[in-house]
């Protein structure tokens, strides 16, 4: 073989070499094309590293039953307008080596699929000043009876809604219902509404219903934006917003070094959520076994399901929340418990910096009904 042949063999060789490299460098990010669904409304929150909040989107991927918050400008071609709902075919690549300090993924737009504009309420100008309303917190209850002025999950919120004066009716009807058939309290990141107004005809005669004050618990630990919106013949009149401020503590409600214990006839608290009912939580005060505090957390049984379908029901609530809360499963064992009981059977563990959580399951007997619940102590 010719010096100018051999060089040639080498040169290919080589060129192999650099390509296999590059394939090897790439083959290992994973790409998906999938569909996305991204929220009318964003959420502020804080980024690795800073203590300050940033505007995210709210999207879902196929796989997501919640939204999710993703930071503005995350999708690579797509421009957000704020207020629009968007289904979205973008191009997800999972990174095998992604940078310390970021995502994981990154987001490429491909289609936009639909861009549904909001429902465009009458503009406040063109509405009479009399039909205008707003809604307030006006109290927050802490579990532990904390002192804090912020709400985090399973704090008691009530809420009031007042005229364009400020004036709040505690009896009667204000002035602005006569502008609306109906008012709805929603969220974008909570799947029930709550009507607050009806107005029903039937006959001849008209009756209202209006409830100026309502409470409620959250299963939310981050900001999230409330909304009021006054009904006219099947279209938006008028809407209200505000942004709840929450911030988890521990774990949900729990300050496991500043909340007081309950020593002696511990309650049961049923948390619920007007705005979504999918599950009722069921708390007990703080209470101390071993010189160790401690909560139950319980699921309330749906009068309309079976045993079956109950006891199904529990383990779902209960898991959906150690995960929306405390993330993946750890490893942890009865002996890393102190406050468990004797005849616990654990189902799985969760943990984080300030909290272990115990997935109990208990057998039926002749003195217990079968039931899951959870079990959650300080580290």
């Amino acid at each position: 073989m010719t010096i100018k042949n051999l060089s040639f063999v080498l040169l290919a060789a080589l060129s192999l070499i650099l390509v296999g490299c590059d394939n090897d460098d790439t083959s290992s990010d994973t790409y998906a094309d999938i569909i996305m669904q991204v929220s009318e409304n964003v959420v502020y929150k804080p980024v690795w590293g800073s203590d300050a909040p940033v505007e995210h989107m709210l999207v879902k991927e196929p796989s997501d039953t919640e939204w999710q918050p993703l930071v503005m400008g995350s999708i690579e071609g797509f421009e957000y307008v704020q207020g629009h709902a968007y289904e979205l075919k973008v191009r997800k690549t999972t990174l095998a080596n992604p940078p310390q300090d970021g995502m994981n993924c990154t987001y490429r737009l491909l289609e936009v699929i639909s861009d549904t504009q909001p429902d465009t309420p009458v503009a406040p100008e063109d509405w009479p000043e009399e039909a205008k309303f707003k809604l307030k917190m006006v109290q927050l209850k802490p579990f532990m009876d904390l002192d804090t002025p912020l709400a985090a999950p399973f704090d008691f919120l009530t809420f009031r809604i007042f005229d364009n004066k400020d004036e709040y009716t505690p009896f009667g009807y204000p002035e602005f219902l006569q502008y609306y058939d109906s008012i709805v309290v929603s969220s974008p990141v909570m799947p029930d509404t709550y009507c607050v107004y009806r107005k029903k005809t039937s006959e001849g005669s008209t009756s209202e219903e209006f409830m100026s004050q309502w409470s409620s618990y959250f299963f939310e630990k981050n900001d999230f934006q409330i909304v009021l919106k006054g009904y006219k013949d099947g279209e938006v009149k008028y809407e209200s917003k505000i942004e709840q401020v929450m911030r988890e503590r521990d774990f949900l409600g729990i300050d496991w070094t500043k909340g007081g214990v309950t020593l002696a006839n511990p309650q049961t608290n049923a948390i619920y959520c007007v705005l979504d009912t999918r599950y009722e939580f069921l708390l007990t005060d703080t209470q101390q076994r071993n010189n160790t505090s401690f909560v139950k957390i319980g699921v309330a049984n749906n009068i309309n399901f079976t045993d079956a379908e109950n006891l199904k029901r529990q383990e779902d609530g209960l898991r959906w929340l150690l995960i929306k809360y405390l993330g993946d499963k750890t490893a942890e064992t009865i002996d890393n418990f102190k406050t468990l009981p004797e005849d616990a059977s654990i189902v799985e563990t969760y943990g984080n910096v300030a909290t272990r959580a115990a997935l109990i399951h208990v057998k039926g007997d002749d003195l217990h009904e079968e039931c899951y619940y959870i079990i959650a102590e300080p580290k």
